[in-house]
């Protein structure tokens, strides 16, 4: 009975059709050109980016951190008129500023918020605990290679083996190499009158501050005990996420191999620091009050009551141009004080973008994203503005900003799509002595930078000892900040009050815990 039904249901379905064919077989002519148009209406209707169908038009949401500049939405109707000319969609920017985005970027994914794209980064922008929560959507190789073929280019696999969790990636990060060491603006007059060329290791830097205390009245050497100069002197890196801002658990950067972390209190480095800072500070390198000032670190050295200032190398060139233009005879300049180490890059994972997991429109949200990070016309916009009005191109990849109100160069959350290979290089008219410095120790870092260590990428993560870390912070503001800054009486005595304060506090369980999580990390790269 079965088979009689299925030959009865095939004799239907072809009588059907042969009656269609009839049908169409005897309608007029002008019906047949008019389904010819439609079709060719259709093809020529449908678009397409890079051989992907986007004949739908769709409205993406994008959250970025802070508060958006004057021209923004002007600048942004910008972009989106060459997002809907180029893959039909366009995107609408909310802020989350940076008092609120704390409390309400994770409200975002527990209401299931449906926007698309959103700024991220490892450590300080809810990375690794927005994956925990399965907010973000993974992003497989060949998703990124299929919708994103740019990004793949560009971005670099280190970067990619950062932004793993689990074995899997969730963020694309930026494409920027920052370097992850200060440099000091120092007093180039005082150089000169202590014979010395320049300040390039740990001995020049002590003998330095030596000089300073014991010959300039009303002028400290530092306006803090060079503790980081110190460790960074010995090729040490502090460990992302751990308490005091990873200053209690050091790394050896410049050893790939070695996957001990150091913790400073089982270093006899540490104490041999303690007892010079102690040298140091009863010498007169820094203020007493070094521990309660409120001062910016910029403003002792500006004002002429130090004779250095530690900063990143961008920031010291910026105040060592302003000291030398309001004092031209300080002859302010820029020193390296660990010039023999290799250049450890931050993580790639310090500024990204992921895709929420609750988007509808993830294939079209990563191409926007390969639009923002590939496309130069789309990348200039959101950097520096609308050409012409905020900016003037000099040469293939050099710019002059025209205005600093309107827009303004790298402050709207643009880090998540940094890319070094089409960002573009403000041009410093008229150089000074600074800028020739500063491009030339950068080129030097440029040509010598270190490989790269499994632990560069990696971050703690302290939920599971929150209330061990809370007590350890507390001893640290007790014992360890006059420690190494050299405010104690006895050395010896104030590292065993801080040893005994951090193991009531619970160092041992976080250090237990940072073992546990780095090898996982190592075992999933």
């Amino acid at each position: 009975m079965r088979k009689n039904l299925r030959r009865a249901l095939a004799i239907g379905l072809v009588s059907t059709m042969t009656m269609g064919t009839v049908v169409g077989c005897s309608s007029n002519k002008g019906d047949d050109n008019g389904g010819t148009q439609a079709n060719a209406e259709n093809v020529q209707n449908k678009k397409e980016y890079n051989g992907i169908d986007v004949s739908e038009h769709v409205d993406l949401t994008m959250y970025l951190l802070g508060e958006k500049t004057p021209d923004f939405d002007e600048v942004y109707g910008e972009i989106n008129k060459i997002l809907e000319e180029k893959l039909n969609a366009t995107v609408n920017v909310e802020f989350l500023s940076w008092g609120e985005h704390d409390t309400k970027y994770s409200l975002l994914f527990s209401s299931e918020e449906k926007f698309d794209l959103i700024f991220t980064a490892s450590n300080w922008a809810h990375y690794e605990e927005t994956v925990s929560l399965g907010g973000f959507q993974e992003l497989t190789e060949d998703f990124i290679k299929q919708y994103a073929p740019g990004i793949w280019d560009a971005v670099p696999e280190v970067a990619w083996s950062q932004a793993k969790i689990d074995g899997k990636v969730y963020m694309v990060p930026n494409y920027q190499t920052e370097f992850d060491q200060d440099i000091l603006a120092v007093r180039g007059d005082l150089l000169e009158k202590y014979n010395m060329d320049g300040i390039s290791s740990w001995e020049e830097l002590k003998e330095f501050y030596y000089k300073v205390a014991e010959n300039e009245d009303g002028i400290y050497a530092s306006n803090e005990g060079p503790w980081y100069r110190y460790f960074q002197s010995q090729g040490y890196s502090v460990t992302g996420g751990t308490p005091r801002g990873g200053e209690l658990f050091l790394y050896n950067t410049q050893d790939p191999d070695d996957l001990e972390f150091q913790y400073i209190l089982d270093w006899d480095g540490f104490t041999e620091y303690c007892k010079e800072a102690k040298k140091m500070a009863d010498a007169g390198c820094w203020s007493p009050d070094v521990l309660n000032s409120t001062d910016e670190r910029q403003v002792p050295f500006l004002n002429g009551k130090s004779a250095t200032m530690t900063w990143n190398i961008g920031s010291c060139r910026t105040y060592a141009k302003e000291a030398n233009a309001a004092n031209p005879d300080w002859k302010a300049t820029l020193v390296d004080p660990i010039e023999e180490n290799t250049k450890k890059v931050k993580p790639y994972t310090g500024n990204g973008v992921a895709i929420n997991v609750n988007s509808e429109n993830k294939e079209r949200a990563m191409m926007v994203l390969n639009e923002f990070y590939s496309n130069p016309d789309v990348y200039d916009l959101s950097m520096l503005g609308i050409e012409g009005k905020h900016w003037e191109a000099v040469g293939e990849d050099q710019y002059k900003e025209l205005d600093e109100s309107g827009f303004g160069v790298d402050q709207n959350c643009n880090w998540g799509w940094k890319n070094d290979n089409i960002n573009r290089k403000e041009v410093i008219e008229n150089p000074t002595t600074v800028d020739e410095e500063y491009e030339a120790m950068d080129k030097l870092w440029r040509e010598n930078i270190k490989e790269e260590h499994p632990y560069d990428g990696f971050n703690f993560d302290a939920t599971k000892v929150t209330t061990q870390v809370a007590a350890v912070e507390a001893a640290v503001g007790t014992y360890y900040n006059p420690l190494i800054n050299g405010l104690v009486d006895d050395v010896d005595s104030s590292i065993e009050q801080l040893k005994k304060a951090l193991e009531n506090a619970g160092i041992n369980q976080i250090l237990d815990e940072l073992n546990r999580q780095a090898e996982e990390y190592i075992a999933q790269r």
